[in-house]
């Protein structure tokens, strides 16, 4: 039996004023980063400027992935907010070390630390 492979997808949800952004899948190419930064965007204008990213389910993603989540960061920075990570798999995690972004992004075990850490900002 094969490893399916998912197409990347987001969904976004609030929980207590946080935008929690659920991405599944491979972020690998600028069609990805495209659908990323036009959900942002869009999330950013309605004045939202405090989102969680949920890799949980993201697959794989590369630095083209890379990339775009920095973008996101600084979207969200320059809108007076932030971008919290929360949930990575290892090999995510290991990506993440590895180009020293560990010490870039918060980073959370669970979705419920970094939505707490964040809703606590002013």
């Amino acid at each position: 039996m094969s490893t399916s492979v998912q197409p990347f997808e987001i969904t976004v949800k609030e929980r207590e004023g946080c935008q929690v952004f659920h991405l599944f899948g491979r972020l690998m190419d600028q069609v990805h980063a495209d659908q990323l930064m036009t959900t942002l965007d869009d999330v950013v204008a309605q004045g939202h400027n405090k989102v969680i990213l949920n890799l949980h389910d993201l697959q794989y993603m590369n630095s083209t992935g890379l990339n775009i989540l920095i973008s996101v960061l600084t979207k969200t920075r320059n809108a007076g907010g932030d971008t919290y990570i929360c949930r990575m798999s290892s090999s995510v995690k290991t990506l993440f070390i590895v180009t020293k972004l560990d010490q870039v992004f918060s980073i959370f075990p669970s979705e419920t630390d970094a939505v707490e850490k964040m809703s606590s900002l002013n």
